[in-house]
């Protein structure tokens, strides 16, 4: 007669329990973890006040800029870029404390991709520099500021498409510390800016203009452009000089000629009646600051000094240029 083959008995019923809330705790655990766990990029924006210097301040510069509170992208938190982001914050219904941190930056970056082009585009040309690319900062997102954002985003973990949205702006500004200002040392400027200003001395010369002429010219259009030739500015305000067609300097197309604008600011152009350098009695004996200021009637008159040391080097390098008449 065959024998029925005995189960093995299952095990004590308290025992099981346990086990199961054993595991059951062990998977609570790792979902937590998981859950919170910090994301992959630490960067967060940065926040900038008055006294800030730097690259992520001419990046908040342009940035403000773009969304139309024209700010001079100098790298220097003044009362002008406080104004701005107040103005910029008010708008948006941001505390308006005139700081720039996390929710202002937010609010003021925009998706670019490559096409894109204006002030928003220097900001994030300034902060590829910052990061080690060589490109130029002349707002026009091609194909080498293509190839500088690819590479940032795939050296920092992002999506790799090329498309700067508010996580390729975080870590952009979050991360590299607040950097040296690209294109405000002679060594550090574009060809562009170089090309400027050169144009800028070479009309000087063929004006007969002292050279002391050739730093002023050269420290208001550092001041005003960034010795770039941008098609935007405070309300009409154009080109190297940031003049005003409603102010008599000229056509749209004349501003942004950049030897018609110089002759306009030198005072020997024949498409403005507006006075310049030459009509400014004792200009010569003017400090930078006096003597631009003399021209330009800025609402910033003081910001024109700062850029006298570097346009001495640009005069030093680029002295040389040929006239232009």
């Amino acid at each position: 007669m065959s024998r029925v083959p005995r189960l093995a008995l299952p095990l004590p019923l308290p025992l099981l329990l346990g086990l199961v809330a054993a595991l059951l705790t062990a998977l609570l655990t790792v979902l937590t973890v998981v859950t919170t766990a910090a994301p992959a990029s630490a960067a967060t924006y940065p926040t900038l006040s008055v006294g800030s210097t730097g690259a992520n301040v001419t990046s908040l510069q342009y940035l403000l800029t773009s969304r139309g509170y024209a700010t001079t992208a100098d790298g220097d938190f003044g009362s002008g870029t406080k104004a701005a982001v107040t103005a910029f914050q008010s708008s948006r219904g941001l505390s308006a404390d005139g700081i720039a941190g996390p929710a202002t930056f937010s609010a003021l970056v925009t998706t670019l991709r490559q096409g894109s082009t204006g002030a928003a585009v220097q900001a994030l040309q300034v902060q590829l520099v910052k990061h080690g690319a060589s490109i130029a900062t002349d707002g026009a997102f091609g194909p080498a500021t293509d190839r500088a954002v690819r590479s940032f985003q795939a050296a920092h973990a992002l999506s790799v498409d090329g498309v700067v949205g508010p996580a390729t702006w975080q870590e952009l500004l979050g991360t590299g510390g607040g950097g040296s200002v690209p294109g405000t040392t002679y060594a550090s400027l574009s060809e562009d800016q170089r090309r400027n200003a050169r144009t800028i001395i070479g009309v000087g010369k063929g004006a007969g203009v002292p050279e002391y002429g050739w730093v002023i010219a050269l420290a208001t259009a550092m001041q005003e452009s960034t010795l770039i030739n941008i098609d935007y500015g405070d309300r009409d305000s154009l080109g190297l000089f940031q003049q005003r067609p409603s102010q008599g300097w000229g056509t749209e197309a004349q501003i942004l000629d950049p030897v018609l604008s110089s002759k306009a600011f030198y005072g020997v152009a024949s498409h403005t009646p507006n006075p310049g350098l030459l009509d400014i009695s004792g200009w010569q004996s003017m400090s930078v600051t006096q003597a631009a200021q003399a021209v330009q009637r800025s609402c910033c008159p003081d910001a024109y000094a700062k850029w006298e040391s570097l346009a001495r080097d640009i005069v030093a390098h680029e002295g040389g240029a040929p006239p232009i008449s």
